[in-house]
């Protein structure tokens, strides 16, 4: 039985425990995630979830349906983005399944845009990822203002390092 969701939600024995999973903190940007403790093959079944429904958008609520959002600030709500994640939510299902092999320790992550139409609120993103998208919107929304003027800024920041990269060279 779960000891990582409280008592009143735990109606399902197949719900994530601390036998399996650690919900720790990140770092200081991030907040909380958690790491698996056990091993997880692609393409296995990661664990399942539950939570309260809600008709509104909150920090830790994920999207069901058009109208409706699951709020899990136990578990799958914890879970951090990446734009190469290595999970994927099966949100009919309430399932989470392995993207790539997850080592103990191993932080769960998944792609924020690919449950959410709109986010709670939009982020600047430190993933790390080869394909990170800098800025993070839900799958039916842009960058708000505050997103376009940080992409704005980090365009311009890489028109400089070009430009001083071709100075040192002598590259006109």
């Amino acid at each position: 039985m779960s000891d990582i969701y409280p008592p009143e939600f735990c109606v399902d024995d197949r719900l994530p425990s601390s036998d399996t999973f650690t919900v720790t903190t990140v770092d200081g940007k991030v907040g909380m995630g958690v790491r698996v403790k056990t091993r997880f093959e692609r393409g296995s079944q990661v664990a399942r979830f539950t939570g309260q429904l809600s008709n509104k958008i909150l920090q830790h609520t994920l999207q069901v349906s058009p109208d409706t959002h699951l709020h899990d600030p136990w578990f799958v709500g914890l879970l951090t983005h990446s734009c190469s994640p290595n999970c994927v939510l099966d949100m009919q299902r309430l399932e989470i399944w392995a993207l790539q092999d997850l080592e103990p320790g191993d932080l769960m992550t998944i792609d924020y845009a690919v449950t959410e139409d709109s986010l709670h609120r939009q982020f600047a993103c430190g993933c790390g990822s080869p394909a990170c998208r800098k800025w993070i919107t839900g799958r039916r929304e842009g960058p708000d203002s505050t997103g376009l003027a940080y992409l704005a800024g980090l365009v311009s920041k890489k028109v400089k390092r070009i430009v001083f990269r071709n100075q040192r060279r002598g590259v006109r």
